[in-house]
C-alpha cells in the first residue's frame, strides 16, 4: 500500500513538473520581431521592397523589413502589426517607410518608422519598458518617441502634427522637445514649434473608429499565426532576393511555430 502511494505521489509530481515545464517553454518562445501587413481595406496599397525599384501590390500576411516602404492610395487603408500588442494604421493617401525594425537582447524590439506623407495612427503596447523596447516615428525631421500609447502622426506638406489619444508622446526637433499628453495635439512647421491644443471632434471620432477595429485585427493576426503553426499557411517569402534573410525568417518561424 505504501509502495503504491509512493508511486502515485511520484507520478503526480512528474505530471505537474511536465506541465509547468511545457508552459515555461511555450512562454519562452519569442514572438518574431517583424511588421506584418495584417489588414487591407480597398485595393490601392503597394509595397516597395528595399532592394527593388518596383512597387508591388501589398498582400495580407506580407512582412516588411528595414528599408521597405508601403504606400496607400485613394479609398484604401492598411494596418500593420508588430508582435501581439502593437498596431500601426495608415489612412488613405499615406506613405510610410520602415526605417529600422530589429530585436534587442531582452526579448523586445527597436522600431523606427518614417511618415513620408499622410496620417499614421500607432497603437503601441503598454509595457515597452519591461523589455527595454523603443518605438519612434519620424516625420520631416520631427521625432516622436513613446513607451506605450496610442497616437497619430500626420505629415502634410512638411507640416507635422501629433495627436495623442492615450498616454503621452515626446516630440523633438532641432534640439527642442515637448510632451503631448492624452487629449492634446501639437505641431511643428518648418522646424518651429507651433504650440499645443485640445483634440478636435473629428480626431476623437477617428480614434473611436479605430478602437472598434483593433480587436478584430488582433484576432486576425492570431488566426494567421495559428494557420502557419498548423501548416495551413506558409510564412511570407520576399519577392525580391535576400536569400539569407529568407532563411533567417524561416528559422524564426520554425522556432516560433514549433508545437508545445
Amino acid at each position: 500500500m505504501k509502495r503504491s502511494l509512493s508511486f502515485f505521489i511520484l507520478g503526480f509530481l512528474l505530471a505537474n513538473f511536465s506541465l509547468v515545464h511545457a508552459q515555461t517553454s511555450s512562454n519562452s518562445v519569442s514572438d518574431p520581431v517583424e511588421y506584418a501587413v495584417e489588414d487591407i481595406q480597398g485595393g490601392n496599397v503597394q509595397v516597395l521592397e528595399s532592394n527593388s525599384k518596383t512597387w508591388d501590390p501589398a498582400q495580407e500576411g506580407q512582412v516588411l523589413e528595414s528599408g521597405d516602404e508601403i504606400r496607400v492610395g485613394d479609398n484604401s487603408e492598411v494596418t500593420l502589426t508588430l508582435q501581439s500588442e502593437t498596431q500601426v494604421h495608415l489612412s488613405a493617401n499615406s506613405d510610410l517607410k520602415v526605417g529600422q525594425i530589429a530585436p534587442n537582447t531582452t526579448n523586445g524590439f527597436f522600431s523606427h518608422l518614417v511618415v513620408l506623407a499622410g496620417v499614421v495612427l500607432s497603437d503601441v503596447k503598454k509595457n515597452l519598458l519591461e523589455s527595454h523596447s523603443s518605438f519612434e516615428i519620424e516625420a520631416n525631421g520631427v521625432v516622436c518617441a513613446v513607451r506605450g500609447t496610442a497616437f497619430e502622426v500626420s505629415n502634410v506638406n512638411g507640416n507635422v502634427q501629433t495627436a495623442t489619444h492615450e498616454g503621452k508622446v515626446e516630440m523633438a526637433s532641432g534640439g527642442e522637445s515637448h510632451f503631448v499628453t492624452e487629449g492634446s495635439a501639437a505641431s511643428f512647421s518648418g522646424g518651429k514649434y507651433q504650440g499645443i491644443r485640445q483634440l478636435r471632434t473629428e480626431e476623437m471620432n477617428r480614434f473611436q473608429r479605430w478602437r472598434s477595429m483593433r480587436m478584430r485585427i488582433g484576432n486576425k493576426r492570431m488566426q494567421r499565426i495559428h494557420d502557419i503553426r498548423m501548416g495551413r499557411r506558409q510564412a511570407w517569402m520576399r519577392r525580391h532576393g535576400r536569400a539569407m534573410m529568407q532563411r533567417r525568417r524561416a528559422r524564426i518561424h520554425r522556432r516560433f511555430n514549433r508545437p508545445h
